[in-house]
């Protein structure tokens, strides 16, 4: 039988790891009570996304990405639930109105422009995201309502942990470029991955 192409062309490079730090903005909530109100009539404040950090581009012999969680980014007490996705390339994401009023979301992120336009409870929209990169979701009506939507190359992903600390084991050895995002800020550098060897990186978004 012969040798599987993919799996010839992963062994023949030794992979490495990558470590770094992401130095994280304050994440104190930012309180919005003069300027936005929910439906109640109680002051908001705007949803925090968790920072993320990435491969970007193709891994050669890497595979695709695994989506992070249920590919459904659901509109619910006036929030969106979760609000950060990662998937790969190709992927489609439900957006279902929850709530006992309308949403309307949208985004104008480079990777994937869409406006899904103001629909009740009970109704779901879908967007397929064919490009990869950082998809900022917001909604028109409720202002303080913000999620991000990760549309990833390779499996080479980690959602930034208080301590900033992450780690890429069983990376191919060879020239990467390495992106830590924020719903507002982004830091990228040019890594190089030695074989069976260790490359550290710092981001600073």
């Amino acid at each position: 039988m012969p040798d599987d192409p993919a799996h010839t062309a992963v062994a023949r490079v030794a992979a490495g790891s990558l470590e770094g730090h992401v130095t994280l903005p304050d994440r104190r909530a930012t309180r919005t009570g003069e300027r936005y109100q929910s439906s109640t009539g109680e002051p908001r404040e705007i949803q925090t996304v968790p920072a993320v950090v990435y491969i970007a581009g193709p891994v050669p012999g890497a595979g695709a990405a695994r989506p992070s969680g249920p590919t459904d980014l659901v509109q619910q007490g006036e929030s969106f639930r979760p609000t950060l996705l990662v998937i790969p390339v190709g992927s489609s994401v439900r957006f279902p109105n929850g709530d006992p009023l309308f949403h309307n979301v949208f985004s104008y992120s480079r990777p994937k422009r869409f406006d899904l336009g103001r629909y009740p409870r009970g109704e779901s929209k879908t967007v397929t995201f064919e490009k990869a990169g950082y998809v900022k979701v917001l909604c028109e009506v409720h202002k303080w309502m913000r999620a991000g939507v990760l549309v990833a190359d390779n499996p080479f992903y980690a959602v930034v942990p208080e301590s900033g600390r992450f780690r890429f084991d069983g990376v191919p050895a060879g020239r990467y470029r390495v992106v830590a995002e924020t719903f507002d800020r982004r830091a990228q550098a040019d890594v190089t991955i030695p074989e069976g060897g260790a490359a550290t990186v710092t981001l600073t978004p």
